[in-house]
């Protein structure tokens, strides 16, 4: 009986559990359902001139985000990064308007969900006071005859400078100080500035992206300055350096600041100190073949530009890392202001200034510079002449309907800006266009389709320096809306890559030419590219460390020919899909500003990882051009 009780209560019990947890399972299934769609923190932003503004996206998990792409209507505007996967880091870049457009594709959908942010961006407001910038934690009594940093006072700037946290260590009383005026410039790629000379202990550089494979960035190019340590003096009595830091041009958002050392005659020769590239790794921010002796890593990475504003830091020597420099000979070490300048982001010539270097010691120890003279003026100033484009927000309209122009020069760091611009259709005169230049921006034209045909639009600018450049190109009009379709570049032949075991980082670089596929084509109705295909390295595909590095390039050598690059791991190409991975670059501008009118169009990957078990292969079997859409013509969510 007992038995029977229990088997029949043990019954029960199962099926009230069983009733239990469907009840529960029910209503979850239901709340899945009935998701929320993801949506942005807020639907609009004002953001100051060289500030930044995050924004995220509510109602996904990161886990849950499949791809996030995003893009900005107006470069010159507003800038947008990816900040992980559920939110996006707004830029300012001058004052105007400009929508940010963000898409997340959630795992389990195909398409994805498009969210619109409005940006403002207003002008900064100068400081009211000057003060110093940067304060370090160290607090110690101000040296005297200090040089003004960069010929000038340092304010506030107006950029963000985001510092990592920093030790402290108590002070002596008073720091000698030694002023560096004799700055060297040093890197495989030294050469190729366009312009280094050093002023009254300020360096300025310039250079631009003269070749793809010898880039001013990651150690290809850096400065350097040496100090003589006295007889009885050690390491243990170097405190600090301080120094002034102007970003001017090009890649403002990239900048990171570190200090090395190295013997001075550590490769036999005095020039030779430091090693012809300083291989930087930057995954995780570390030196190969130099040391770092910075105290708590690097010094600031700028958020913006800093314009006309010298922003001033201090970096305190950890002087146990200083000590494992191997056979200082003579008592003098070089030390190196390492910038870690990423030259293949933007599309600006980068240009900066670097001075008012000071070496702060103790109170009992003198210390003096190394070097008696400036290093070697490179200038080729002269000889670049401008790179103008004419962008246009569409090439093909139809009649009636109006569009606008935009004069840009791609090297204005070195030729200066726009001083005139003289706009004008086929020969002067023309039934199927007309334009209108901007009365109060003549950088700016309407340009309205009078009737079918096709025309040609030109542009002649005369730059801030005097030098001139006249550029080009051609608007169809229909009578029809025009409804512009992708198009579809299909590789057989010359598609693939293959970078052999053990070829150094960063080199082995090998191109997929598709200039001959869009001769024809007219950039200005595209926005953006789309590669189809395969990497793969041991004949496996590529995982996290094995990263391969994608440029879009528009020639094999000239002053832009870097236009963009990306991490082909990160954005797809390695999955493997059915028909293989996908990847999309140039997301943010349009092909036409990016490219700059050029018709020459190549791929050029580079492996960026070290192949010690095999080779590394890349094909590419299919190339889209994506074609700017009207608000009617995008696809339904």
């Amino acid at each position: 009986m007992k038995r029977n009780f229990k088997r029949t209560l043990a019954k029960v019990m199962a099926v009230a559990l069983t009733v239990a947890l469907a009840g529960t399972a029910a209503p979850e299934a239901d709340a899945a359902k009935k998701a929320k769609a993801p949506k942005l923190s807020t639907k609009s932003v004002t953001i100051v001139k060289g500030k930044s503004k995050k924004v995220t996206i509510k109602n996904v998990k990161a886990k849950q985000v499949k791809k996030l792409a995003v893009s900005t209507s107006n470069k010159k505007i507003a800038t947008v990064k990816k900040k992980g996967k559920t939110a996006v880091n707004v830029t300012g870049k001058k004052a105007g308007n400009a929508k940010v457009t963000v898409k997340v594709t959630v795992k389990g959908k195909k398409k994805p969900t498009k969210l619109s942010l409005k940006v403002k961006v207003k002008k900064a407001t100068p400081p009211k006071t000057s003060a110093p910038v940067n304060t370090p934690a160290v607090t110690a009594a101000a040296p005297t005859a200090t040089p003004p940093a960069l010929g000038t006072p340092v304010p506030t700037p107006t950029a963000t400078a985001t510092q990592k946290p920093r030790k402290t260590r108590t002070p002596e009383p008073n720091w000698e100080v030694m002023n560096v005026k004799n700055i060297q410039v040093g890197g495989e790629g030294a050469e190729e500035l366009t312009l280094f000379k050093v002023e009254d202990g300020t360096a300025h550089l310039i250079y631009n992206k003269d070749n793809p494979d010898k880039l001013a960035c990651y150690g290809h190019v850096y400065t350097y300055f040496d100090v003589v340590l006295p007889e009885g003096a050690t390491v243990k009595d170097l405190h600090s350096v301080k120094f002034a830091f102007q970003g001017i041009a090009g890649d403002l958002g990239h900048k990171k600041i570190h200090l090395i050392a190295a013997n001075t005659m550590a490769q036999g020769t005095d020039v030779d100190a430091l090693p012809d590239e300083v291989d930087y790794k930057s995954d995780d921010g570390t030196f190969v073949n130099a040391t770092d002796v910075s105290d708590s890593g690097y010094a600031y990475s700028f958020d913006g530009p800093t314009g006309d504003t010298p922003v001033e830091d201090e970096i305190l020597i950890d002087t146990d890392k200083l000590g494992l420099v191997d056979n200082i000979q003579n008592n003098t070490i070089r030390f190196c202001l390492y910038i870690n300048l990423d030259g293949t982001q933007g599309t600006e010539n980068s240009e900066y200034k670097l001075g008012n270097i000071r070496v702060l010691t103790s109170e009992k120890v003198t210390v003096t510079e190394g070097q008696q003279k400036p290093g070697d003026t490179i200038d080729k100033t002269e000889s670049v002449q401008p790179n103008i484009l004419a962008e246009l927000d569409r090439a093909t309209i139809q009649t009636g309907q109006e569009i606008n122009a935009s004069a840009i020069v791609r090297n204005a760091s070195i030729v200066g800006g726009v001083k005139e611009a003289k706009w004008s259709v086929g020969t002067g005169t023309s039934d199927i266009l007309s334009i209108t230049p901007d009365t109060a921006d003549k950088t700016k034209a309407t340009i309205k389709a009078l009737k079918a045909g096709v025309e040609t639009v030109s542009l002649e600018i005369t730059t801030e320096k005097d030098k001139t450049a006249v550029f080009t190109t051609h608007v169809t009009v229909t009578d029809t809306k025009p409804v512009i379709e992708d198009k579809v570049l299909t590789l057989t032949a010359d598609n693939k890559v293959t970078i052999p075991k053990d070829t150094a980082i960063n080199k082995g670089s090998g191109k997929i030419d598709i200039s001959e596929l869009i001769k024809d084509v007219n950039l200005a109705d595209y926005e953006n590219i789309t590669l189809y295909g395969s990497a793969t390295y041991n004949g496996e595909a590529l995982e996290s460390g094995q990263t391969l590095t994608l440029q879009l390039v528009n020639s094999d050598n000239s002053s832009t020919g870097l236009v963009t690059v990306f991490d082909i791991t990160s954005s797809g190409l390695a999955a493997t899909e059915e028909g293989g991975g996908k990847s999309i670059i140039s997301a943010t501008s349009s092909l036409q500003t990016v490219v700059s009118g050029s018709t020459m169009l190549k791929l050029l990957f580079q492996n960026a990882a070290n192949l010690t078990e095999g080779d590394l292969e890349v094909t590419i079997d299919k190339v889209v051009l994506n074609a700017k859409k009207d608000a009617a013509e995008e696809p339904a969510e």
